[in-house]
């Protein structure tokens, strides 16, 4: 009856000391443990602080896969020092003399002695000339590097054609607008554009039916290198055409060919 009764104290007491040790794990309230779930949640969220916000939506429409795609950053301290890529300078002017090619009178006839003989008057006149001894600055190309910072394609007095076809070739180019990038404009003989024209795109919105409107800066519009600010432009990717809407281009400059956008 002993060995039976301490047999089970014995029991009693491993009893109770499993149920404290128990007690002991079990969290109080207001700590219960986080459940798998809410980890990988609460992971997550600490990546998203982390990350580098951007609009997932808009990315997805650029493609940037085949070059760099400036972020937000640059594209604002872009816009907000634009006005460092702009002085003014006008070409020289010198003023020169220069005479006329000489003239000859009709002849006159005359009788001497039953001889004839002609006289011949020349004459000559001077006219002072303004002549231009240096294109104006920035040109547009020049106005469009310095705002993108783009360095590469420089071959000598390279043309925007030839700058996009440089681009190109160096898989830096797209046919979707991405704000920060150059759109540069095909060859256009009848409106004076003989090597196309850059301009920079300072703002991009995609419109319902997959238009774009832009919002660029050009200079030299005038041949005169006078600045041109935020003209709205609407672009159209499956022509790739661009239709001035605002600015000094926008009563003529409608459906201009475009070659496409060039990146950083």
């Amino acid at each position: 009856m002993k060995i039976t009764s301490l047999s089970l104290r014995f029991l009693t007491v491993c009893t109770l000391l499993l149920f404290v040790a128990g007690c002991a794990k079990t969290p109080t309230s207001g700590q219960s443990p986080m459940p798998p779930i809410q980890e990988q949640q609460s992971a997550s969220s600490e990546q998203g602080k982390n990350s580098i916000p951007g609009d997932s939506a808009l990315e997805s429409e650029q493609d940037c896969r085949t070059a760099a795609c400036p972020d937000a950053r640059t594209i604002k301290e872009s816009e907000r020092g634009r006005a460092s890529c702009f002085h003014l300078q006008p070409g020289g002017t010198v003023t020169i003399t220069k005479a006329s090619q000489p003239t000859r009178s009709a002849a006159k006839v005359t009788k001497k002695k039953g001889q004839k003989t002609t006289g011949k008057t020349v004459t000559a006149t001077k006219k002072k000339v303004h002549q231009t001894t240096g294109r104006c600055q920035p040109q547009s190309l020049i106005y469009a590097r310095c705002r993108t910072g783009i360095k590469t394609c420089r071959l000598g007095d390279t043309s925007p054609v030839q700058w996009f076809a440089c681009a190109k070739k160096n898989k830096a180019t797209t046919s979707i607008p991405t704000a920060g990038s150059v759109i540069v404009l095909d060859v256009n003989t009848r409106r004076g554009m003989p090597t196309g024209h850059p301009a920079y795109v300072e703002e991009v919105k995609a419109n319902k039916d997959g238009t774009w409107m832009l919002r660029i800066s050009h200079t030299n519009y005038d041949r005169k290198c006078h600045l041109d600010l935020d003209a709205k432009v609407l672009y159209h990717p499956k022509q790739m055409t661009a239709t001035f809407q605002s600015g000094p281009w926008g009563p003529w400059a409608k459906d201009l060919k475009a070659l496409g956008f060039i990146l950083h």
